[in-house]
């Protein structure tokens, strides 16, 4: 620890203002508001899918990490203002308050109205990848993630909540993802 902790290598010049982890992967979002993830993608959670194959590591071997990591694809001028990251995805509002999300989907934490993994194939991130819908005139103030679900504060400082509710844990007075 202290002195004898190698800090990450982010880029030249690079540095985090945020930080997320998931099960077997982290996410931050660097100080030019872009995002960089790193460990395990078995389920597009870094949003390389078609780049690498579906299942891989990032970080673990030499020239991965800095100016060889990529930046995560939110779409074209579209940059981070909050970072979440759950079991096996991560969701990040954007500069216009709207809320993106990739990686596993099995119970519809990603919001997106199906269960379909985002960011394990080609050509599914940065435009490609559709926001969250959060209703009518609403945007995102804030946002968090559990194991397979994600909730969000919205701009009228109502909360909202999508994804696994085997528990409850929705709170919608029910079970149903």
């Amino acid at each position: 620890m202290g002195d004898n902790l190698t800090a990450i290598d982010l880029g030249t010049g690079r540095t985090a203002t945020a930080i997320a982890t998931g099960d077997s992967h982290t996410c931050a979002i660097l100080d030019n508001a872009s995002i960089k993830c790193w460990g395990r993608s078995n389920e597009g959670q870094m949003g390389k899918g078609g780049k690498n194959g579906s299942n891989f590591q990032i970080g673990d071997d030499n020239n991965e990490m800095g100016n060889s990591l990529d930046a995560i694809e939110l779409g074209n001028g579209r940059t981070a203002t909050a970072i979440a990251a759950g079991k096996y995805h991560n969701c990040a509002i954007l500069d216009n308050s709207s809320i993106k999300c990739w990686g596993a989907n099995a119970t519809g934490q990603l919001g997106l109205g199906d269960s379909d993994n985002r960011g394990d194939a080609s050509n599914q991130m940065g435009d490609n990848l559709p926001s969250v819908d959060l209703g009518t005139g609403r945007t995102a103030r804030g946002i968090t993630a559990g194991d397979n679900q994600t909730c969000a504060v919205l701009d009228d400082a109502s909360l909202k909540c999508w994804g696994s509710n085997t528990a409850g844990e929705l709170g919608l007075g029910d079970t149903n993802n």
